[in-house]
């Protein structure tokens, strides 16, 4: 039976269709498979540190897909990571307009910007970012909390980088804590500059109700007094640092000293440095205090015997050995001054004996050596 020429005519049709859907189909799936690969080979690249080649290959998968958000944001990161941040920063701000944007993606976006803005030193920019980005990010808002207090910390915001701190960190941290209190002291400061002596000292003493231990809140506190002639309550301030933290104690002896000399009770200051050197006898700096005091007032055995209490501290044994020479020649004994004092120059400049130096380390050994025992440098002592 023969087939009208109709039904072959259709038959040509559905055959003629047919294939070329298979064609349509096998390009499509050729193009995807193509866009795949360029993203996946930038990634390799990426992880085996190619970086030149990951962003030719993350600018081939936009170019052949601009839907592809996860190969604009990674190309932004790698160019911020070459040094070419205004790129990063248009690429990352441009994804920032999309509507069709995953919260997770979005997230992402932002943390890039802002990151682009930092190693821009765009402080003013990467705030903005930052404060966004807090708003919606509610799982890493550690990580963006951290940097937002940085950058509040170098614009000098430090009403806001106490209430970020407050509101997101672990106040009961110790380290967070004393930067709590530093953010008054400095809002403290600000006032200060303002004439404004008593607010200033209210911002101080609400530091050392957050910490203790904030010598800067004591030091400032008792400058304050100070700049309005009330030394007996500046020395009162440097008196509860000394005994509250005794290791900065130091940073207001000079001050103290000077206070307690025009309010003529000197020998306050002699008792504060026995009473902390008594507390700790490593209290190294108390002790050279005292010493210098005993030594202006020519009570030389006091003060060597004071050195001789510092030795066993083994802290900066060079200086102390400097303070002997002073004492010695102060007490008219030149031939002994002379004779310390050689010994030192002789210890810290190696005048007698040679001394190899690594050149890369900076080792120093007292033999002729070709391998450096600490970096295993090999003729890096110039022999």
């Amino acid at each position: 039976m023969t087939q009208s020429p109709a039904l072959e005519f259709w038959l040509f049709l559905v055959l003629l269709a047919a294939v070329g859907l298979v064609v349509w189909y096998s390009i499509r799936v050729r193009q995807k498979r193509t866009r795949s690969d360029a993203y996946q080979e930038a990634l390799e690249h990426l992880i085996d540190g190619q970086e030149a080649l990951a962003i030719q290959k993350f600018k081939e998968a936009v170019r052949e897909n601009s839907e592809n958000v996860s190969a604009y944001l990674r190309l932004g990161d790698v160019l911020r990571k070459k040094g070419m941040v205004k790129h990063a920063i248009r690429i990352h701000k441009d994804l920032t307009f999309r509507g069709n944007l995953t919260p997770e993606l979005k997230q992402k976006v932002y943390q890039s910007l802002l990151q682009d803005y930092e190693a821009a030193q765009d402080v003013e920019n990467a705030l903005q970012v930052a404060r966004r980005l807090l708003q919606f990010d509610k799982k890493g808002h550690h990580w963006v909390v951290q940097r937002l207090v940085a950058l509040l910390e170098r614009k000098g915001e430090w009403g806001e980088a106490l209430e970020m701190t407050r509101k997101y960190l672990n106040t009961g941290n110790e380290g967070i804590k004393h930067r709590m209190a530093l953010y008054h002291v400095f809002q403290g400061l600000e006032l200060a500059k303002q004439d404004r002596g008593k607010d200033a000292r209210v911002k101080f003493k609400e530091a050392l109700k957050v910490d203790p231990n904030c010598a800067a809140a004591y030091y400032y506190l008792g400058k304050s007094y100070e700049d309005e002639e009330r030394l007996e309550d500046a020395i009162r301030e440097w008196k509860k640092l000394c005994y509250a933290v005794p290791d900065r104690a130091y940073i207001v002896f000079s001050d103290l000293e000077k206070a307690c000399f025009e309010q003529g009770i000197f020998n306050e200051v002699e008792k504060i440095y026995l009473e902390l050197l008594n507390l700790n006898t490593g209290n190294f700096k108390a002790g050279l205090s005292l010493a210098e005091i005993y030594l202006k007032k020519g009570d030389f055995d006091a003060a060597m015997d004071i050195l001789d209490r510092l030795v066993e501290t083994n802290v900066d044994p060079e200086r102390l050995h400097a303070y002997r020479v002073r004492i010695l020649y102060s007490r008219g004994q030149y031939k002994q001054a002379a004779t310390q004092a050689v010994e030192l120059l002789e210890k810290e400049f190696h005048l007698t004996t040679p001394v190899f130096r690594c050149q890369n380390c900076h080792y120093e050994a007292r033999e002729p050596l070709w391998v450096c025992p600490q970096c295993k440098s090999i003729g890096s002592f110039g022999l």
